[in-house]
């Protein structure tokens, strides 16, 4: 008896000769399909009677034997042995002959238009930079050049050797479920579930730190929203006054989402505005009346979410006793500093000092006595 070998991957996929994929006569740049994904216990390939091969089978895959070339992370299903499956979540590729699974994916080059974006269920290291205008997506991600415009997300840890820096048009980012660790961030948006370690400066650049951030060397011309405390090493602030804004204790993934709302809710409420104009004096059955309408309850539904979403922070109060802004090196003036609803600016300049809530206020006492 005679079998095939069906694959339900690219036996042949050669990631260093990807062609853009057609759609609606145009060509995608961006996806490439740099990487063939497989999940745990996915079925990667099976064995049919030929009969079953269906029009222009590959000769290379007609087998004598039902055998799988079984490779590394891969298995037979205990419950039907025609199938091979996935050990792990990876991508799989023909290695030595063998269906193999890898969890790790290196990239050995920049994501750039040689790549296209690329998007991994693994773990993922980019041995080159991320360039402007693409994104890699991985489970866990090192950046072992820099993010340069790019965007990165990791379901994970990341990790960016170099630095990061946002292109003009300011749409790099770093996002991350875990802790983020990078040389310098420049112009950039980056989000972390838990801490962000920055090694030398953060400038011009919205932070999200789920838990506490650290910047050894200076932070200025940024918004820092977290969860915990942050410590500036050598300089928060500057001398010409760059606004930079520490918010402390309030949930980042919940302030974001509220930034969120109330850019919807100035957007709908132009729209009542101007449908209030066309319509406001007509029957509220009438097509204009009805837009209307829609869009008043439309904003009335944002309003509520967000009135949620602040009762939702005010519960969180109680924890922001904990929270510190250490700076063991300069404090300049202009500095905006809020703990909860606490709020302070900074008007002189302080050196190696604690911001901390006392009561309802925000006090400044020598980082010795901070008890931290």
């Amino acid at each position: 008896m005679t079998y095939y070998l069906r694959h339900y991957f690219d036996p042949d996929m050669n990631h260093l000769a990807l062609k853009p994929k057609e759609s609606d006569g145009e060509s995608d740049v961006y996806n490439l399909g740099y990487v063939q994904n497989v999940i745990k216990d996915q079925v990667v390939a099976e064995i049919v009677p030929f009969e079953q091969a269906g029009p222009n089978p590959d000769e290379r895959f007609i087998l004598k034997e039902p055998v799988f070339p079984l490779g590394p992370n891969t298995h037979l299903d205990p419950e039907n042995s025609r199938y091979l499956k996935s050990d792990i979540n990876g991508y799989v590729f023909y290695l030595d002959g063998k269906i193999t699974v890898k969890h790790v994916l290196n990239v050995r080059s920049d994501v750039s238009f040689q790549t296209g974006n690329i998007f991994f269920v693994g773990d993922m290291a980019v041995h080159g930079s991320v360039r402007a205008g693409f994104q890699a997506q991985a489970n866990a991600v090192r950046v072992m050049g820099m993010v340069e415009g790019g965007r990165v997300r990791s379901r994970g840890d990341m990790l960016v050797e170099a630095g990061a820096r946002g292109s003009a048009g300011g749409k790099g980012r770093l996002i991350a479920g875990g802790r983020i660790v990078c040389p310098f961030v420049e112009k950039l948006e980056v989000r972390a579930g838990d801490a962000i370690v920055i090694e030398k400066y953060c400038l011009y650049s919205t932070l999200y730190v789920g838990t506490n951030l650290v910047v050894k060397g200076s932070l200025y011309g940024s918004t820092v929203n977290a969860y915990g405390s942050v410590y500036v090493g050598a300089q928060l602030g500057n001398k010409a006054a760059v606004p930079t804004k520490i918010y402390l204790g309030y949930s980042p993934q919940t302030i974001r989402e509220l930034e969120k709302l109330d850019a919807y809710i100035a957007n709908v409420s132009q729209r009542v505005t101007h449908l209030s104009a066309i319509a406001g004096h007509l029957p509220p059955e009438t097509p204009n009346g009805q837009r209307l309408q829609r869009a008043r309850n439309e904003r009335q539904a944002l309003l509520e979410r967000r009135d949620e979403l602040w009762s939702h922070l005010y519960v969180d109060e109680e924890r922001m006793q904990n929270c510190r802004l250490i700076v063991p090196g300069i404090v300049y003036p202009g500095v905006e500093v809020s703990i909860g609803k606490a709020y302070m600016l900074v008007e002189r300049q302080f050196e190696n000092v604690c911001f901390r809530l006392s009561q309802e206020d925000i006090i400044v006492v020598p980082n010795t006595a901070a008890g931290v």
